[in-house]
């Protein structure tokens, strides 16, 4: 059964006419920065290990280093002068990568956890502004920056033009670029404004209201940031990372994708491979191909398709892989249904199945399949 759908979707994408490929699939790895070093060594030794994850990051057959390089709790893991919080207070870790990566032959795509600041707390710039704080059902600010207050979204637009003005990436990948997943309010100027363009007291507002007005700030966040780093850097490519097809109209997350893509915002979708036993059951891998499916097929009625890849999660918080054969399993259904490439999370996560996962070739095998597709 699984096979006739996966045979189907993927016939489905070839008589479309495919997707728009690179030269090379998009073969990359979510990077946890300290991670990659002791961070009890000095600088020194930090460096040399950075170069020996690189070293091992090439050799196994990645290309792509995303580097997380803003926290969900609202700190800058680079010398930022616009995050007020910063990991290292000494040292730039990101323009060591970055500069090793080169010398390796390797793209750098940073990712940012846009709008997540503190998780249940507000955290970072939200101890400055707590107005730009979401609100939890009682009205108490929780940890996520509002995308419907215009400073907040100036703050988070700034914040991404910090990031390619000092390093000049191949590309910039956006995580957290979405409201809460659970009964929340808007900040204070963002229900003013609704209450404003609807003439509706919060009370009688009814839910399709609200979430038309949450997709348009967020749309208006995704193009902001598009507008200004495509002035700064024309060739730089943009990034989401996203829960799949069904976020894009009318889910509390409100990251209405589909429009980001048909307006050039966005060049990439990196869609969430995180179906497990434990959050699926049996049903794991076909629920894992429908949203994959379901992803590309939104693609394919765009008149600017873009490039659909898949997150290969390997240790989430919504379950793991139990062995190193379980990636073939991702990579194959999605490799069938035509997606553009890859990315693992995290490094840190693959590297005890790496040596696995290289010898048997699963890499190397999704890879060749994806170059033989139109």
């Amino acid at each position: 059964m699984l096979s006739d759908c996966l045979m189907l979707l993927s016939a489905v994408v070839c008589a479309a006419g495919g997707m728009s490929r690179a030269d090379e699939p998009f073969m990359g790895a979510y990077v946890n920065i300290p991670k990659l070093f002791d961070s009890g060594s000095d600088i020194r030794d930090r460096e040399r290990s950075i170069g020996k994850q690189l070293d091992r990051f090439k050799s196994s057959g990645l290309r792509v280093v995303m580097p997380y390089v803003t926290t969900t709790v609202g700190t800058a893991l680079y010398p930022s002068e616009i995050v007020p919080v910063r990991m290292y207070s000494d040292w730039d870790p990101l323009s060591v990568l970055i500069r090793e990566a080169r010398t390796r032959g390797l793209q750098v795509y940073p990712v940012t956890c846009v709008l997540a600041c503190g998780k249940q707390q507000p955290q970072g710039i939200l101890q400055q502004h707590p107005d730009w704080a979401l609100r939890d059902e009682d009205g108490r600010p929780i940890g996520h920056i509002s995308p419907c207050h215009p400073q907040a979204r100036d703050w988070v637009v700034s914040v991404m033009h910090e990031i390619v003005e000092k390093y000049k990436p191949d590309g910039l990948l956006l995580d957290y670029l979405r409201f809460n997943n659970r009964p929340m309010q808007l900040d204070p100027h963002g229900a003013a404004e609704l209450e404003k363009l609807t003439r509706v007291s919060p009370t009688l507002l009814k839910p399709h209201m609200l979430q038309r007005f949450k997709e348009d700030c967020l749309t208006e966040l995704m193009r902001s940031i598009s507008v200004d780093l495509r002035q700064q850097q024309p060739e730089i490519k943009l990034a989401i990372y996203s829960w799949g097809p069904h976020v894009i109209q009318n889910h509390r997350v409100a990251q209405d994708w589909r429009t980001w893509a048909q307006k050039g915002y966005i060049d990439m979708v990196n869609v969430s491979g995180y179906c497990f036993p434990e959050n699926y059951g049996d049903r794991y891998l076909q629920v894992f191909a429908d949203r994959i499916g379901g992803a590309l097929a939104i693609n394919q009625t765009l008149r600017r398709p873009i490039d659909v890849t898949l997150c290969l999660g390997i240790k989430t918080s919504h379950g793991q892989i139990g062995k190193a054969a379980d990636v073939d399993d991702y990579l194959s259904t999605a490799g069938r249904l035509g997606v553009d490439g890859a990315a693992v999370f995290t490094w840190s996560h693959a590297e005890p199945y790496l040596d696995e996962i290289v010898q048997a070739g699963y890499l190397t095998a999704f890879e060749d399949h994806l170059k033989s597709l139109p």
